[in-house]
């Protein structure tokens, strides 16, 4: 019989250790799901806000990938004795740029900071270093790092016509204070390709996982209903069980009752009868009292009869 027990123990634990694995799949299902929940949300307020004249933001901070390679250095190039103290050095073309939604005041700038702004050549977002601030005309001008160690921005004249040159073939951006949309916190290497991809391919990111773990969530709810119902009506049949014991053993007292009434009745009448078979009659005490009565009169006149 031993065999047989541990055999028992083993598929108890067997069920046990599955059903710790279900438990925990069902956790981590949950927790991918509101995950992916959450930052399709968070993905989608930001894009709201966004638009074709803006980057995706939230609470004044965002993002926006990089597209382009404006803002690459040549490792040959002329690098300016100033890039070295820029917070922002060289942005290449796949990096994700962090930032933070521009509040307008443009004596919060300075030279060297590398801003987003709306390109209405492009028709899109831009992002370029600012090389000079006209505070008293808000407006600032920015220029590529890639163009800037070919043909860099004159800082010492900015009227100069070296410059007017630069910004009639493009070589420098004129940003007035309303195009500017945002001023770029840090990079993230490489970054801005995913975030391009998952843009492109937001149904396979987004709505597939989401599709098929709301699948599996409706299963283990039709599954704990099921459950639920078998629960309810196994406990139903162990009630009805036990009500079907409590009747049969009901019936079982009130026969045990009934017979036993029936004998203590059967045994009453016995000694009834007894009782009656032993009590003499009248007629019985009458004809007792007579033969008494007549040995007496026998005695009487015997006696007499023994004097003479």
């Amino acid at each position: 019989m031993e065999p047989v027990v541990q055999s028992e123990e083993l598929n108890i634990e067997k069920k046990t250790t599955k059903q710790k694995v279900i438990f925990g799949l069902k956790i981590a299902g949950n927790v991918v799901f509101y995950a992916i929940i959450f930052a399709l949300l968070i993905f989608s307020i930001m894009n709201i806000r966004s638009g074709k004249d803006n980057f995706p933001n939230i609470f004044g901070k965002g993002f926006l990938a990089v597209v382009s390679d404006s803002m690459e250095r040549s490792p040959n190039g002329n690098n300016p004795a100033e890039w070295k103290d820029y917070s922002i050095g060289e942005i290449k073309k796949g990096d994700l740029l962090y930032a933070n939604v521009y509040g307008g005041d443009i004596n919060g700038l300075k030279v060297g900071d590398v801003i987003t702004y709306y390109d209405g050549k492009l028709e899109a977002l831009n992002s370029h270093r600012i090389v000079y601030i006209n505070v008293e005309n808000k407006y600032v001008i920015t220029q590529g790092d890639k163009i800037a160690q070919v043909n860099a921005f004159d800082k010492a004249n900015p009227m100069s016509d070296h410059n007017g040159s630069l910004e009639a073939f493009g070589y420098v951006e004129h940003v007035s204070n309303n195009q500017i949309k945002g001023v770029v916190t840090g990079i993230n290497g490489g970054a801005g390709n995913v975030l391009v991809n998952i843009q492109k391919n937001w149904l396979f990111y987004f709505v597939i996982p989401i599709a098929i773990i709301l699948l599996i969530e409706v299963f283990f709810v039709f599954k704990n209903i099921l459950d639920l119902k078998n629960a309810k009506g196994r406990k139903d049949i162990e009630n009805d069980k036990e009500a079907m014991k409590a009747e049969l053993e009901a019936e079982r007292e009130k026969m045990r009752a009934e017979i036993l009434a029936e004998l203590q009745g059967q045994t009453a009448n016995k000694e009834a009868e007894v009782v009656e078979d032993t009590t003499p009659t009248e007629d019985t005490v009458e004809e007792t009292k007579e033969e008494s009565l007549d040995e007496e009169k026998k005695e009487v006149t015997e006696e007499p009869q023994k004097e003479e």
